[in-house]
């Protein structure tokens, strides 16, 4: 099965962790969204950033969604990894297997976001039920 969703920011707090002269900063970031679509509800996020510069990074993040997929309620965590560059975020997702809850239990797949700045998020999944 498919689904989209967009993905819209309601909180984002972002503080540097580590940063030496001449290196990487390194940011922790917390992050709520609304999602509308093929996914309804709200998700909670946690990113680690490396900043090359301030307009480039590489990312990791851990994700729960709590609502409807596809109709069906519950929650489950992606867990992704990712780039900014050129004013565009994108990562690729997975559905962390055994973290579906509700009529979710059973859920796994993967997908990927595309955040233009400044803009809302486009995520899609390919999933399975078991």
């Amino acid at each position: 099965m498919k689904a989209t969703a967009k993905r819209i920011y309601k909180t984002w707090k972002e503080e540097p962790y580590d940063e030496l002269a001449d290196a990487p900063k390194l940011t922790h970031s917390r992050v709520t969204n609304t999602l509308e679509g093929d996914i309804e509800g709200e998700s909670w996020e946690e990113y680690l950033f490396m900043y090359r510069r301030e307009d480039s990074c590489s990312f990791i993040l851990m994700e729960r969604i709590i609502g409807k997929l596809g109709g069906l309620n519950g929650s489950f965590v992606v867990h992704g990894y990712g780039t900014y560059e050129d004013d565009v975020a994108q990562a690729d997702l997975t559905i962390i297997p055994g973290s579906g809850t509700g009529q979710l239990i059973g859920l796994r797949g993967s997908g990927r976001f595309v955040a233009p700045k400044n803009e809302y998020t486009t995520v899609t999944f390919d999933y399975q039920l078991d």
